[in-house]
């Protein structure tokens, strides 16, 4: 009984341990410690005591890990390893829409991308389809996220 008790309280402590130090070793350690626990009961006691005592190492698991990661930001020795900075839109992405409709030429072949200058910047651009070449009349037709796509304008 006192084996069970020991590699018990040594399991939840390196796994408690292992939530908060990076590496994996103690995690390990103790899930293989709780392991020997539930087997040595399974052993001692037989196949109820085993049962119940692998159900409960599973259930308090579960509970723990709800716990932990409910709370796990608001810890004090644990906030300062939860990142709380906001994550926004890049103004810079989404300010090229203005550029669909503009007209162009490609500073180099697009094959499918490259360079081109539409109103005076030289920009990235990706074609919409089959490549482009060099010197050619371009629109740009959609902006997605940091591409600028583009087709090329047939002559009249």
């Amino acid at each position: 009984m006192t084996t069970i008790l020991i590699l018990s309280v040594i399991g939840i402590i390196a796994v408690i341990a292992e939530l908060v130090l990076p590496g994996g070793i103690l995690g390990v350690i103790g899930a293989i410690c709780l392991l020997g626990a539930v087997v040595a009961t399974f052993v001692s006691h037989g196949a109820t005591a085993g049962t119940i005592a692998l159900a409960g190492v599973v259930a308090i698991g579960m509970l723990t890990l709800r716990i932990w990661m409910r709370y796990f930001h608001r810890l004090p020795l644990t906030k300062q390893l939860v990142l709380n900075e906001t994550v926004g839109i890049d103004e810079s992405l989404t300010g090229r829409n203005h550029l669909v409709g503009k007209h162009g030429v490609t500073l180099t072949e697009l094959m499918p991308s490259g360079r081109a200058e539409i109103d005076g910047e030289k920009l990235d651009v990706m074609a919409e389809g089959a490549a482009i070449r060099r010197g050619a009349s371009i629109v740009v037709v959609e902006t997605r996220g940091p591409s600028v796509m583009v087709r090329e304008m047939k002559e009249a």
